[in-house]
């Protein structure tokens, strides 16, 4: 099967190389991190203590040594069909169409990769709930979710919808996004490197700065394509 474009379907399973590598290798850092602190871990910890008409909350060692790894691993999976999967539902609206399959490939890789990072760094920190080891939170989940900014912010302008619509202002509100997401890639991208700094700096200030940067590179674009859509004319191209 070919997609609108002619270009050919892709396969079912679309696997980044870089991106699944580290991906591979933030799982296997999390499994390795659980054998090692299996034996100091407690037998479960207490997430929420018993108070009124609810019981205490527990979570077994044996579910949290698991979780996120497993997490991780379905994430790649899915990402990896995201080629496939848009190249079948490219009938549902221009956006998904004329989009090389290659370009879809390396932004949900790149995302699989940054999340693997994120998760990693989660996963050590539920360890320590149970070791009893001291875990900085703020500092390193901080400065693990500005790392995911700088890999998203590399790979956003790939990610802009393709396609032409027949509305000249529906056309108009695409075409403008393409611009658009390179400018915002830079704001997410400059936004994880504040980031990470804030997360060491003033780890209070990281979540300040990383939801506000994201919500600017984002508001960026739907300005900028709402803009380009009131200023052109109506009616549908090629008329």
């Amino acid at each position: 099967m070919t997609s609108t474009s002619g270009e050919p379907a892709p396969p079912v399973w679309s696997w980044h190389g870089p991106g699944a590598a580290i991906t591979a290798a933030a799982v296997l850092a999390m499994v390795v991190a659980s054998m090692l602190a299996w034996p100091d871990m407690a037998a479960e910890v207490v997430t929420r203590e018993a108070a009124g008409r609810h019981g205490a909350s527990v979570v077994p060692r044996g579910v949290s040594a698991v979780l996120l790894p497993a997490t991780a691993s379905l994430l790649a999976a899915l990402f990896a069909l995201g080629p496939w999967v848009e190249h079948h539902l490219g009938s549902l609206t221009p956006a998904l169409q004329e989009r090389s399959p290659e370009r879809v490939r390396r932004v949900l890789g790149w995302t699989s990769a940054g999340l693997s990072v994120v998760l990693l760094v989660v996963h050590l920190g539920v360890l320590s709930l149970y070791t009893g080891h001291d875990f900085r939170w703020e500092q390193a989940v901080g400065a693990a979710v500005g790392v995911l900014l700088v890999v998203l912010g590399g790979v956003l302008p790939l990610a802009a919808p393709g396609g032409r619509f027949s509305s000249r202002r529906a056309e108009a509100f695409r075409a403008a996004q393409g611009p658009a997401y390179r400018d915002a890639g830079v704001v997410v991208a400059i936004t994880g490197v504040a980031t990470v700094v804030c997360a060491f700096a003033a780890p209070a200030a990281a979540v300040v700065v990383a939801v506000g940067g994201v919500l600017f590179g984002f508001g960026l674009v739907a300005v900028r394509a709402a803009l380009a859509a009131v200023r052109s004319p109506g009616g549908r191209t090629g008329a």
